[in-house]
């Protein structure tokens, strides 16, 4: 299975476990590197501030399922910007899909992505 279709998956399903709130205005999937590769997380929060990024350590939203470990086999001997440049490109273009329009995360005002040392990108 492709990274592509594991992170949709993975949002599939936390879609139908976690019931939309209305109080979250911005998402983040963040991401980190551990020993075996890398993994991606979801979080939601109440605010947001577009000059500084700590709001997406205001954690108001955490699915059950928060974590997805990405394949080694797909990310073994990339760098992390070629980590986040793969898992913009998706993020982008699920934010272009109808599963987009029926997901939790629709009515957000920002889903940004990024690694937990660096700057978030908003790509809503």
């Amino acid at each position: 299975m492709t990274t592509k279709d594991q992170i949709l998956n993975w949002i599939e399903r936390i879609n139908k476990s976690k019931k939309r709130n209305e109080n979250i205005v911005a998402y983040n999937f963040g991401l980190f590197e551990t020993a075996e590769g890398y993994t991606v997380y979801l979080t939601g929060s109440e605010s947001f501030d577009e000059n500084d990024d700590d709001w997406a350590a205001n954690i108001d939203f955490e699915p059950k399922e928060k974590y997805l470990e990405l394949p080694s086999t797909e990310s073994k001997g990339k760098d992390w910007e070629e980590i986040l440049n793969v898992i913009y490109k998706i993020l982008t273009d699920y934010l272009q899909s109808e599963s987009f329009r029926k997901s939790i995360l629709k009515d957000a005002e920002v889903i940004t992505v990024g690694f937990d040392d660096s700057d978030l990108i908003r790509i809503k």
